[in-house]
């Protein structure tokens, strides 16, 4: 009963082998995907993934590492994809200070604008911060309030942006398949992050796991970054499977209206 709650299925690595992808992630026991869109374009084809494919459901909006390539008037176009019926989230979106710091500010008013969006649809917001953590923290903490509610993808803060985030109801964090190999260094981190704040993703293509690494990334090897994780916690594989089941649950699936809310996958 696993979810991978981002995996960028529309690469072309991916989506060129999609089925084969869908089948091993069924083997391996997952029961949905969350695709999430990095721009206007993606937002479609993850909208039409999800039209396709039964266990597939989508997030729309602009990673800030696209921002640049982005107009103002995208966001009436992002405005009437999220009425659509297997959209649960607005992303990824947030802040990336590592590969372009010359457009912070485009970054945080597209951020802040996708943040409104998700409120007013009542939809979850996907965060990406890349070198970016105490900025989009403190966003979401100036525009936080009941009907905001989230997940911080690809967590790499510390325990100080950690505790940060947990000070706010609804908001969760979740580690890729990094945190498998040698140097990873925060793993005190991971130890830190209660099992009722943690979700589970891969990624993908990106970050793959160990034994996987310097492969694509795909959904099926999420159980050995979920073991992972359980091994740093000292916790109980099938116990902290259910903690994060009922955490995706409860961030994307349980306000959605009943017609979103079938599980209706293989």
């Amino acid at each position: 009963m696993i979810t991978d709650t981002h995996a960028h299925l529309y690469f072309p690595e991916c989506i060129s082998i999609i089925d084969e992808i869908l089948s091993r992630a069924r083997d391996s026991g997952i029961r949905r995907i969350i695709v999430p869109a990095v721009d206007l374009e993606t937002s479609k084809v993850a909208i039409e993934l999800s039209e396709k494919y039964e266990m597939i459901y989508c997030a729309v909006g602009i990673h800030p590492g696209d921002v640049n390539k982005a107009e103002i008037n995208v966001i009436d176009e992002l405005n009437k994809l999220l009425e659509r019926e297997k959209v649960v989230a607005v992303g990824e979106t947030g802040l990336d200070y590592y590969w372009d710091t010359s457009n912070i500010e485009k970054q945080k008013s597209f951020f802040k604008i996708q943040i409104e969006l998700a409120k007013s649809h009542k939809l979850p917001v996907i965060i990406h911060t890349r070198n970016s953590v105490d900025d989009a923290v403190e966003m979401i903490k100036e525009n936080y309030d009941k009907d905001l509610r989230g997940q911080f993808h690809c967590f790499s803060g510390n325990k100080i942006q950690l505790n940060a985030i947990l000070s706010m109801d609804n908001f969760y964090v979740s580690y890729c398949g990094n945190i498998t190999y040698k140097n990873y260094a925060d793993i005190d981190v991971i130890k830190k992050t209660p099992q009722e704040r943690l979700l589970s993703e891969t990624d993908s293509p990106f970050l793959p796991p160990v034994p996987y690494r310097g492969k694509k990334n795909e959904p099926s090897y999420i159980i050995h970054t979920l073991d992972k994780i359980s091994e740093i916690k000292g916790a109980n594989t099938d116990e902290l499977l259910k903690s994060i089941n009922k955490n995706v649950e409860s961030l994307f699936f349980d306000f959605l209206p009943t017609k979103r809310n079938t599980d209706n996958a293989d």
